[in-house]
């Protein structure tokens, strides 16, 4: 009877096999997980938005002296971006009209002004043109987009002193329903 007694008081409850298995599957489990996280952590998106970001930010003294030299200009310019309602496989004809005024509220005449569309979230759709002179200090283009959606427009130019001049504006090209 004794036996049997000792029999049944090993098959009942938790017994250090139990635990043993029971801590093993648990670990198993966490490392399986942390293993599944880092798999999709190093195969999709890798973090670097910039190539080159040290060499960028290291120069970046030189960005900000050239938005000093082009504020020291005292310019304004009003672009604006107007697109037609067509859209389709030929893409989205649209009319840029940009304005440039000197500190003193003069319209500046110069000698070239490129107008460039580029697309924040996709590459290969980019654009540019040269802007040309409808009549003192205003601008005018025609480009064709590929697509409605967000586009940042860059309009550059150079100022008679040979300081660069870049203005950017976001512009939505809404779809045609």
């Amino acid at each position: 009877m004794n036996e049997q007694g000792n029999r049944s008081k090993q098959k009942s409850g938790w017994t250090g096999r139990h635990a043993v298995i029971g801590f093993g599957l648990f670990f198993f489990a966490i490392f399986a997980a942390n293993g599944i996280m880092v798999f999709y952590a190093l195969s999709t998106f890798d973090g670097v938005e910039t190539d080159n970001a040290y060499r960028k930010g290291r120069a970046y003294n030189h960005v900000l002296e050239a938005e000093a030299a082009q504020a020291a200009l005292g310019w304004t310019v009003t672009l604006d971006v107007t697109a037609d309602t067509g859209g389709g496989k030929d893409g989205h004809q649209v009319q840029a009209t940009a304005i440039f005024k000197d500190l003193d509220g003069e319209p500046l005449d110069l000698e070239r002004v490129e107008l460039s569309f580029w697309r924040p979230t996709a590459e290969g759709m980019d654009t540019s043109t040269a802007m040309r002179m409808h009549t003192s200090g205003i601008y005018e283009a025609d480009i064709t987009l590929a697509e409605a959606g967000n586009w940042i427009a860059r309009i550059t130019t150079t100022a008679p002193n040979g300081t660069p001049f870049l203005q950017e504006k976001r512009v939505l090209i809404t779809p045609t329903p």
